[in-house]
Formats: structure tokens, C-alpha cells, sequence
């Protein structure tokens, strides 16, 4: 099977039905009792009317949750509209529905907002009244986001990730634990860090690297980074550096600066004989999945560098089926928990930092898996069993994670308000987070070493 043939089949998920007109709802009684519903649940509610495989009992509801459903009632018609290519009228319900929604309001108003914004967006596309409208701002952390807002409007946006969410924090240090387990025994440790960021995590690396001198003998850790911004990148080389010789651990740091994935070679990666390996790609993988001949080179190129153990985060979400129904659901249903979360972390509505993380990292997405089709459409997730497929296809093995990660990634999430919500748990051998419940991210091991070292 050919690359295109096998990548195809990421797109072969178990069909949701389509939207279809059954716009009658369950209102409760004035003397049932109340209770309140997240975001989430008021699309369950809406969708078990639209036959989107959702089921939910609905006793008596406030005011505020009543108009959500109506609220989410009105998205799903207008995605039906558009489904069914009624452009003129989905535009004239848009409109009106646009006027019930707010960036500045209840989660579903604000998920109801973006949710919009992208049909509306869809239909310029399709009827080509706008055709590259939004086509430029393909979402990607490294390079478009930061271009969107002044630099320190970035790293306050950024800081949300680590401040408020557990998510990227517990992957990141878990990713770090992960490497500590491998390296028991090893003298020199080389990271790969495909998509370097701030870097921070690997400041615990050394720290913890440098405890284990004594005993283990340690040579020296070398890190590559990838990245597009010749800033970041010294940046992050010269915090790292100054850190590694406050802890005394023999250090060094290079940097692979790449336009986009396409310049990607083994050759770029200075690997010497003796030295472990560990490759790290946060949420990489899938902003290749648009090419699938891209995807396959990017990670025929990892073979060739013959790592010890790669470490894969993704978003685990079912948004990349070719039929618009079905995403459009999917990702209304796991957008749903990621602004039922910010709600409870962030309550103050107002609060800016909130506001630009939902309209740069939530938002993005959603306006270009929703409004754009083929090569434009570039945020495409898939859920961990697919990755799994798919990286035991092209050789690699995949690797549990130690007692010790697991409860460190538990002790974390302790840290964090709300923490009895969010939710960790095994997928398969691989690690996801999520929040109350609904799985968001997944971070897992592999390796396609030739010379399997047994770890």
C-alpha cells in the first residue's frame, strides 16, 4: 500500500450520522428541580435530537442552560444548512445567530461564537464570494501564532498553557521523565526536540541529570532543536547553556533552523557513535497529516537517525474525516470540554489572557477545520489508536511508561485548581489527559532502534 492509500485511512472513522431536521427539543417544567449543565452536555442534549449518536436526560434546567440548548439548537441547523450546501439560507440564520453569541460570554456562547464564525467563513469559501479568506493563517504554534500579537501578548498567551492548564506541563515533564527512565546507564544523551518552544523542560533534565553525576557517570547531554524563529532558538540555547554550567553537567546545544518540514533531512542532525537518542515531536505529526508523502519523508528521516525512543504528543480528537458532518461534530463535541475547562480555571469572563488563548489556540483551529477543504484545511487530529497503527506500520515498537512517570503526571495535575476534573488515564500504552472525562491529549513512547537495547 502506497503512502496516499495507507493515509487514507485516516479519514475511515466510524460514521456519524448526518445532520438532519428534527428541531424539536425537551423543555423542562417550571416545578422540576434545576441543575446546571457544562457545555458539553448541552450539545449532547441538542445532538441526541439530530441523531448524533448522543443520549442525556434532561431534568430542569436555569435559564442560562435553557438558552444554550437553544443556542446549540441553532448551530447544529446552521451546519445542517451548510452540510446540505443551503448556503442562503444558512447565511440569513447565521446572521441572526451570531447576535446570540459573545467572546465574552458563557462557554457555549463563546464555543457557539467561534463555531460561527467558521460556517460563515465555510460558506465564503464554498460559494467563492471570499475564496482566500483566512487561507493565509494556517495555525502553527511555532511560527503564525507569535506573528498574530506583540511579542509579550504571545508569552502571556503562552504562559496560560503552564499557569492554568496542566496540559502541556504534564507532557512536556513527563516526555522528561520518560528519558530519565531510559537513561539509566547511559554516559551521552542526545534530545531532538522537533518543535522547541520556551525549552523549559528540558532545564529539568539537567537538573535532574546532574544529581546522577556521581553515580552514573555522566558524559554530557547535547540538544537539538528544530524551529523556524532564529530567536527562539538562540534563545533557548543560550537559557539552556547558562543552566547546564550553573548545575556543572557538561552541556551543548545546537539548532536546526527550517522554513517548514520540507527541509527536513538526517543530514542536519550531527548523531555520534555511542550516543542515546531521544526524539521528541509535540504535536508534530499531525500538522503533517495535510501531505501525507511529507508526513511519511518527516518520519523516514527519524528512522534513519535510529533513535532509542521518540516521544509522539498529540491532540486526541477524531477531526479528520472528509465528510464535514462528521468533523463539524467532532469538533464541536471536544471543543466543547476544552472551553467548559477554561470556564473553571478562568472564571473571570473578562479576563484577557482567556480571551486570546480561546481566539489564537481554540479558535484558529476551529475557523480552519471547519471552513477550509484540501490542502488549506491543515488542522487534522486523529485519535492515539490511529497514530498507533501507523507508527507499527513504518517499524517503530511502542513503549510503556514507568510507575514513577505515572505518578509524577498525577502529582502534577494535583498542583492545579480544579484538579479532581481533569482526567489522566492509560490509552493503551500510551498516556492521556483530558478534562472531566473527555480525553484532549496523548503523549506516547516508541522506538525503532536497530539495535534493540532491551530497556
Amino acid at each position: 500500500m502506497d503512502h496516499q492509500n495507507w493515509f487514507d485511512q485516516f479519514e475511515e472513522f466510524p460514521s456519524t450520522p448526518n445532520i438532519h431536521s428534527s428541531h424539536q427539543f425537551y423543555v423542562p417544567t417550571a416545578d422540576e428541580p434545576e441543575i446546571a449543565l457544562s457545555s458539553e452536555e448541552i450539545i449532547k442534549v441538542v445532538g441526541a435530537q439530530y441523531n448524533l449518536n448522543c443520549t442525556f436526560a434532561v431534568p430542569s434546567l436555569p435559564r442560562e442552560e435553557q438558552n444554550g440548548i437553544e443556542l446549540a439548537h441553532l448551530l447544529l441547523a446552521s451546519a445542517e444548512m451548510v452540510s446540505n450546501q443551503q448556503y442562503e439560507q444558512a447565511s440569513r440564520l447565521l446572521s441572526q445567530c451570531m447576535k446570540f453569541s459573545s467572546q465574552l460570554g458563557n462557554p457555549i456562547e463563546r464555543l457557539c461564537y467561534y463555531f460561527f464564525e467558521a460556517l460563515q467563513e465555510r460558506i465564503e469559501h464554498q460559494t467563492c464570494s471570499v475564496p482566500n479568506k483566512g487561507k493565509e493563517k494556517i495555525p502553527n504554534f511555532a511560527s503564525n501564532y507569535k506573528s498574530y500579537y506583540a511579542k509579550g501578548e504571545f508569552y502571556s498567551v503562552l504562559a496560560v498553557c503552564t499557569t492554568v492548564l496542566p496540559y502541556g506541563k504534564m507532557i512536556e515533564f513527563t516526555a522528561v521523565q520518560a528519558i530519565l527512565d531510559a537513561v539509566e546507564d547511559e554516559k551521552r544523551i542526545h534530545v531532538i526536540d522537533l518543535g522547541i518552544r520556551t525549552g523549559c523542560q528540558w532545564a529539568a533534565l539537567i537538573g535532574s541529570l546532574s544529581v546522577r553525576v556521581s553515580s552514573s557517570s555522566i558524559e554530557h547531554l547535547k540538544i537539538t532543536a528544530v524551529g523556524v524563529n532564529s530567536d527562539d532558538l538562540e534563545g533557548s540555547g543560550r537559557r539552556l547553556t547558562e543552566f547546564a554550567k550553573s548545575m556543572a553537567i557538561s552541556f551543548s546545544f545546537s539548532s536546526v533552523k527550517i522554513s517548514s518540514f520540507e527541509d527536513i533531512n538526517e543530514a542536519l542532525f550531527d548523531i555520534e557513535v555511542g550516543e542515546f537518542v531521544a526524539v521528541y515531536a509535540p504535536t508534530v505529526f499531525r500538522t503533517l497529516l495535510y501531505d501525507p508523502t511529507l508526513l511519511a519523508n518527516t518520519v523516514n528521516v527519524i528512522k534513519k537517525l535510529n533513535p532509542d525512543i521518540l516521544l509522539n504528543s498529540e491532540i486526541e480528537g477524531q477531526h479528520n474525516s472528509p465528510y464535514f458532518a462528521d468533523r463539524f461534530t467532532e469538533a464541536l463535541i471536544y471543543y466543547s470540554a476544552y472551553f467548559d475547562c477554561l470556564e473553571a480555571v478562568l472564571p473571570d469572563r473578562k479576563d484577557l489572557r482567556r480571551l486570546k488563548y480561546e481566539e489564537a489556540f481554540c479558535g484558529s483551529q476551529i475557523r480552519n477545520m471547519i471552513a477550509c477543504e484540501g490542502e488549506y484545511r491543515r488542522v487534522r487530529h486523529v485519535r492515539m489508536d490511529v497514530w498507533r497503527s501507523f507508527f507499527r506500520r513504518e517499524g517503530f515498537r511502542e513503549k510503556k511508561f514507568s510507575y514513577l512517570a505515572w505518578y509524577q503526571a498525577r502529582l502534577l495535575l494535583k498542583q492545579y485548581v480544579n484538579a479532581e476534573r481533569f482526567t489522566i488515564e492509560p490509552n493503551g500504552s500510551a498516556m492521556s489527559v483530558g478534562w472531566n472525562g473527555r480525553l484532549l491529549h496523548t503523549l506516547s513512547i516508541w522506538t525503532c532502534k536497530t539495535m534493540h537495547k532491551g530497556y
